[in-house]
């Protein structure tokens, strides 16, 4: 009778931390504001702010604003699946109408409050940490 209690004792632990574990890491984790440090041989280092959010409907796909600080216009699009992202080749816009062509990947830490990402900028590598706000 006292090993059935400490098994009951045990799922029911377990599904209290699986439970918040999904409301603090679970869908849509990665939305909200988020402070760049980016480096580059091209610039060196700068610091900025950039946004991500969700595809409507989709929770696979997430849009990154003022990438590579270029400017709020500049949106890129990126595949999520689990802790890793990758960036597609793609062509961004700014509002001046320049285009780059980026590409890239990425991988989330566990608790989805960082992101190392490499990446490629019209020929020039990148490294840069996302940190959550």
């Amino acid at each position: 009778m006292c090993r059935f209690r400490l098994v009951i004792i045990m799922v029911l632990a377990s599904l209290a931390f699986v439970s918040c574990d999904d409301e603090i890491f679970g869908p849509r984790s990665l939305e909200g504001t988020w402070r760049v440090t980016e480096e580059s041989d091209a610039f060196g280092r700068q610091n900025f702010l950039t946004g991500i959010e969700y595809y409507p409907g989709d929770d696979s796909r997430i849009i990154i604003g003022n990438f590579s600080n270029l400017d709020m216009a500049a949106q890129v699009t990126a595949n999520v699946n689990g802790l890793n992202i990758s960036i597609p080749p793609q062509s961004v816009t700014d509002s001046r109408q320049n285009s780059f062509q980026v590409s890239g990947s990425g991988v989330a830490s566990s608790n989805m409050r960082r992101i190392n990402f490499t990446y490629r900028i019209d020929g020039d590598d990148y490294d840069a940490v996302f940190e959550k706000q």
